[in-house]
């Protein structure tokens, strides 16, 4: 099996479906693919919803995007990890850019690019700044991605030791970072993604400046905050800061 797809979820079942939808519309052989939904034992119906779609859905007690991330990995047959958050829908040829990149055997990692698929000027702004910084960082060598769309050969993820699981917020910039030391990382600019500005309806400016300093923190120390709080969880810039130290 080629690639393997794997959503980690908690509390999803707003946008789960839309997600593997848009994950079992692709055009690409279905069977050179799977579907993996990592689930934290989600109060909800996101488990529900996944299995009807998903090809596996495993439950977990423990929380954490990363840890989600890990034990779908664990779980993956594919020699591509597609790691594609919940909140995110891929375009119908993702699968085919992602073939044409990884067919060069020096590349180790890619990431698409996310566009935002709601919100206000300044929400979109935010996320179509943020692509256009991973896409400089890149031409200067530095890998720096988001989980939101991006995928890793299968041997060099477990060789790398997976996402960091004591990191709440920019595990996936650290294992973009590790992947790039392995290997080649690229952008492809044509693999795109839709995803929410949910987490910007609110506190927009204390959101966007909590995600500058756990960068900025990470790149000069290479520490980072233990958890990063679901949107629903946060009801004022406090408490988001108050969450993530």
């Amino acid at each position: 099996m080629e690639f393997s797809i794997i959503v980690p979820t908690y509390m999803e079942e707003g946008c789960i479906e839309l997600c593997l939808r848009s994950i079992g519309a692709q055009r690409y052989t279905r069977t050179e693919y799977e579907i993996i939904v990592s689930d934290a034992r989600s109060k909800d119906h996101t488990a529900d919803i996944a299995r009807q779609y998903a090809d596996s859905v495993i439950v977990e007690d423990r929380k954490g995007i990363a840890y989600g991330r890990n034990v779908g990995a664990k779980k993956a047959r594919g020699d591509i990890l597609i790691f594609v958050d919940a909140d995110a829908t891929l375009d119908q040829d993702f699968l085919s850019h992602c073939h044409h990149e990884f067919s060069n055997p020096e590349i180790i990692g890619m990431t698409g690019v996310a566009k935002p698929s709601d919100g206000g000027i300044l929400q979109r702004f935010v996320y179509r700044s943020t692509y256009g910084m991973v896409r400089l960082f890149d031409f200067f060598g530095l890998s720096l991605f988001p989980g939101i769309c991006v995928a890793y050969r299968h041997a060099g993820f477990t060789e790398a030791g997976g996402f960091r699981e004591d990191f709440g917020i920019v595990e996936d910039l650290d294992l973009s970072r590790r992947m790039s030391q392995r290997g080649f990382c690229t952008v492809n600019k044509k693999a795109c993604a839709l995803v929410s500005t949910r987490r910007l309806e609110k506190n927009l400016l204390p959101t966007v400046l909590f995600h500058i300093y756990c960068d900025v923190k990470y790149l000069i120390t290479g520490k980072a905050p233990a958890r990063y709080p679901k949107v629903e969880e946060i009801h004022s810039w406090r408490e988001l800061w108050r969450h993530g130290h």
